[in-house]
């Protein structure tokens, strides 16, 4: 009986002298199996070495076969249990709804299941250790049964042994039998992955779909039911592979169901899973490990291949972005990781990026309270099942998706290639290319202003002194002199809110003769730029010298004041980096009250258009025009011939350019006075 030693569950038979496999029954799924008590069938080798090969194997099978009977009991008993309840409360009880078919749910679906099944496994596990075994005594009643057996055979009496007590967790024989099965599904789960063998999680992944009302209605021809026990096989590997090192007292956490997991022999970003690198074991005769080959270079991270997490955090720490921006990709970069993983940036194809389009497709604007802390895939389900019951939503447009979350991905993966751990953006050439249910295909997000919503605004109680107006009743004359002038300064430069906001007294200078905006980004004091072409200087327009802008900036330098619109914080807490929030609200309250802002076409950003199409309509040259706006011109040549700072232009031809756009139709009261 030496090949007893080599497998518990291996015995040698007959005259034939094949190998066979024997293994006992447990007590509590007897009745799946009954009359048999006992599980014997040949290996077909006489060969010991193969034999025990064989034997791994098999045993891997037989006990995932097990569990699934267990499982599977455990769950009838649970519906009975519910039955009888609503019997005895005379609830009467409905047919089951269908399960939904496997092959009609989409792709990342499958890889959402695939870790949700890899959580379930180590949950389990987990609540053995904190609530203790329930098969402990099971196995302890069956080695009892057969050490009697044994004994009755041989003709000697058995006396039984009491039940140790443990208290809670896992008794010394569990411990046994759970590294003996990690062990032997690590060393036989390979070759399954390596010829694409799905029989050792065929059972169980049924078993799976159906407590998640899933079905297969083809399990041979349903390509996404292979695809996924293949998935499943590779996480019931990380899974013992989990529990080894739990037995060894390291303790591995239960990664979250909702997220997705990354394995590098390092903590995990998204869910500090700590396991080895996934790989294909390949198990000789004897079944030992001959070869273990990575299951893809691009899947295993490293120091050459982060993983997104890893490549988020590399570009914070570089590119130091405004936290405005920060905000938004962090929410961008977050939703990404739920619905693909945090996948090493090797791994990261467009493929993903069309999942991620076609979830943000399906995604609202505002998301109710009950799903905020909802995944993507949670959240899209949820608005799914809300719309068959005829609830609407307001769903993301083309421009917020292609901007915000599209946008982030692709200068995080930018950031990337720029470090040289990928050679191509996989997100490039991935957008939304129609948005109909929000705007006709050409119409603008935002509109400029007309000539008569311009004397309209200009004419208002606001920005006419001596006039009341309860929008300036609490606030200083300081106060009120910026925000007349801030509208102002936009009509007549086109330059962004925010730029307007952090100038300082010193960025109005004199260069060849001419006044001009010195618009610069400043790390001392945290004054960023949207991007290396908004660094420009902007010649002061004639109507501002005649509205008196000159005489404004003088005020402020002798009132010592650093910033030229220098009540802007005061006005309501402020980011370091924004210091118009407050105004911005303010804006869009009086533009409201006095019926300049109809929808959400017209903002502060529309003096920027409305400067544009000022300077288009007198005949100004669009080179000339992107100088003083600070658009980018990516031809080669407009890169040759510029300055020190940047400029392609002197200021006196920009100066010419800008006094075209003379706007004298529209009426403006000179901002001083009360």
């Amino acid at each position: 009986m030496r090949a007893l030693s080599l497998c518990n569950h291996l015995q040698r038979r007959g005259s034939s002298g094949n190998y066979y496999f024997r293994v006992r029954i447990p007590s509590d799924i007897l009745e799946v199996y009954a009359p048999k008590k006992e599980i014997v069938f040949s290996l077909k080798t006489k060969d010991p070495k193969e034999a025990k090969a064989r034997c791994r194997v098999e045993a891997v099978r037989i006990d995932q076969e097990f569990d699934e009977h267990r499982r599977r009991l455990e769950l009838e008993r649970q519906q009975q249990e519910q039955l009888a309840q609503a019997q005895g409360v005379g609830v009467a009880s409905s047919p089951a709804a269908p399960l939904t078919d496997l092959d009609s749910i989409p792709d990342y679906e499958l890889d959402r299941l695939a870790v949700l099944y890899l959580h379930e496994v180590l949950a389990h596990d987990e609540q053995e250790r904190t609530a203790g075994s329930s098969e402990a005594r099971k196995e302890w009643e069956e080695n009892q049964e057969f050490l009697r057996q044994l004994h009755e055979q041989k003709g000697m009496p058995f006396t039984p042994e009491s039940f140790p007590t443990h208290g809670v967790g896992l008794s010394p024989s569990t411990i046994q039998r759970k590294r003996e099965r990690a062990r032997l599904f690590l060393q036989a789960g390979g070759s399954y992955l390596a010829s694409g063998d799905i029989s050792i999680i065929h059972d169980r992944a049924l078993a799976f779909l159906a407590a998640h009302d899933l079905k297969v209605e083809d399990q041979v021809g349903s390509l996404a039911f292979r695809r996924l026990c293949l998935s499943l096989i590779q996480k019931e590997m990380d899974a013992q592979e989990a529990i080894l090192k739990r037995l060894d007292g390291q303790w591995i956490p239960t990664p979250p169901a909702s997220q997705s997991v990354a394995y590098s022999g390092s903590q995990s970003a998204t869910a500090g899973l700590v396991i080895g690198a996934p790989v294909v074991l390949q198990v000789n005769g004897q079944g030992q490990i001959v070869q273990a080959q990575t299951q893809e270079a691009s899947m295993i991270p490293s120091e050459d291949n982060p993983c997104l997490s890893t490549i988020w955090e590399s570009y914070l720490k570089e590119r130091k972005p405004a936290p405005s921006t920060i905000k938004n990709f962090e929410g961008a970069v977050r939703r990404f990781i739920e619905l693909v993983g945090d996948l090493p940036v090797k791994a990261v194809t467009k493929s993903h990026f069309r999942q991620y389009k076609d979830a943000l497709l399906k995604f609202p604007v505002r998301l109710p309270h009950s799903v905020r802390k909802k995944s993507i895939q949670q959240v899209v389900a949820f608005v799914e099942k809300e719309r068959q019951k005829g609830t609407a939503f307001e769903l993301l447009n083309s421009k917020t998706i292609n901007n915000k979350y599209l946008g982030a991905l692709k200068a995080i993966l930018a950031h990337a290639v720029d470090n040289g751990f990928i050679d191509d953006n996989p997100a490039n050439q991935i957008r939304v290319t129609h948005d109909a249910d929000k705007h006709g295909d050409n119409e603008p997000a935002t509109l400029p202003y007309t000539e008569e919503e311009l004397n309209v605004l200009f004419s208002s109680s606001f920005f006419v002194p001596g006039q009341e107006c309860k929008f300036k009743k609490r606030m200083k004359r300081d106060a009120v002199l910026d925000y007349r002038w801030l509208p102002i300064v936009a009509l007549f430069t086109g330059a962004r809110l925010e730029e307007i906001g952090q100038l300082d007294v010193a960025d109005v200078m004199e260069e060849d003769g001419v006044k001009f905006l010195f618009i610069h980004a400043d790390q001392s004091t945290e004054r960023r730029l949207k991007n290396k072409s908004s660094r420009r200087k902007v010649p002061i327009h004639p109507r501002l010298v005649e509205l008196g802008f000159l005489e404004f900036v003088k005020l402020r330098s002798k009132q010592g004041a650093i910033k030229l619109f220098s009540t802007l914080k005061e006005m309501g807490g402020a980011r370091k980096d924004k210091r118009t929030d407050a105004f911005s609200k303010w804006w869009r309250r009086y533009t409201e009250a006095i019926g300049v802002k109809t929808g959400k076409q017209k903002t502060f950003h529309s003096f920027r258009h409305t400067s544009k199409r000022a300077l288009r309509n007198a005949g100004v040259d669009p080179s000339l025009t992107d100088a003083i706006h600070g658009h980018t011109n990516k031809s080669i040549s407009a890169h040759y011939g510029r300055d020190k700072d940047g400029m392609g232009y002197a200021l006196p031809v920009l100066l010419e350019a800008i006094s075209r756009a003379t706007m004298d139709r529209v009426i403006i009261h000179n901002p001083e006075g009360n």
